[in-house]
């Protein structure tokens, strides 16, 4: 009989809760390493930011059949990444939202709307 399969909760209370901490690390260590000038909003933006991005990348990891080693690792680099990550998704964003038919064909400017043709 196959035991059931924990909830990503309690998956995270268990063990998950460990990841957070690992990426805002690997902010902490970027900031110490760098040769920018630290501030204290520098501080509050981008260790939550990072200890955020690598619990996201925790839940898409949680179930994929990879060795612990390597996921500690991505999550410590999704940390160290998280500025340059979350900026790339705000352009990308940005880009559908002012042309969304280049990236949701449906959605492009040529297409009619249900009913605009009965108005005609």
């Amino acid at each position: 009989m196959q035991e059931p399969q924990k909830s990503l909760i309690q998956a995270f209370i268990e063990g998950g809760w460990l990841v957070p901490l690992i990426g805002a690390s690997g902010m902490i260590a970027r900031i110490l390493s760098s040769h920018e000038r630290i501030t204290a909003g520098l501080l509050f933006k981008r260790i939550p930011a990072a200890a955020i991005s690598s619990a996201i990348a925790w839940y898409i990891l949680e179930q994929t059949p990879i060795d612990s080693l390597y996921k500690a690792v991505i999550y410590g680099i999704v940390g160290v990444i998280s500025p340059e990550v979350i900026d790339g998704i705000v352009r990308i964003a940005k880009r559908a939202s002012n042309n969304p038919g280049r990236f949701i064909p449906w959605a492009g400017p040529n297409q009619q709307q249900e009913g605009d043709d009965k108005d005609k």
